[in-house]
């Protein structure tokens, strides 16, 4: 009787382990899939219509996300009056503040792979997240 449950119970635990196997899986190849191979990724964007969020997320979040990862006195997605002061800069002036770094900002953001379309989205997307977009 003791070594039929202990059979049970070990059948019934690789069971329940194939169980929850199958049901992250597919969402632990998904982290595989995006796991950051910029030029990969990159590539991916190409006419996506949530790159601008995509590029935030793998390059940007760390610093303006809020919360930031690294605090590094970025201005964080959603503080109105930090953007509201970038958003008065004009889009030229941040694209080049983009494309140069500035501050502990990296050149591109970080991103060397993305073109400058893709980080004018990224850039959108962090303006329209703290709602200053208007028709731009």
């Amino acid at each position: 009787m003791i070594i039929l449950l202990f059979i049970l119970s070990g059948a019934l635990g690789f069971v329940f382990s194939l169980y929850r196997y199958e049901s992250h899986h597919e969402e632990v190849v998904q982290q595989i899939e995006t796991f950051h191979y910029p030029v990969l990724f990159v590539k991916q964007l190409t006419g996506d219509p949530h790159a601008g969020k995509k590029i935030f997320k793998q390059f940007c979040a760390s610093c303006h996300g809020n919360p930031a990862l690294i605090d590094i006195n970025a201005p964080h997605i959603g503080d109105r009056e930090a953007w509201k002061l970038r958003r008065k800069m004009g889009m030229k002036s941040l694209m080049e503040m983009t494309i140069n770094g500035a501050g502990a900002m990296p050149a591109r953001g970080g991103c060397f792979e993305c073109s400058d379309a893709q980080l004018r989205e990224a850039v959108h997307y962090m303006l329209n997240q703290s709602m200053l977009v208007h028709g731009e």
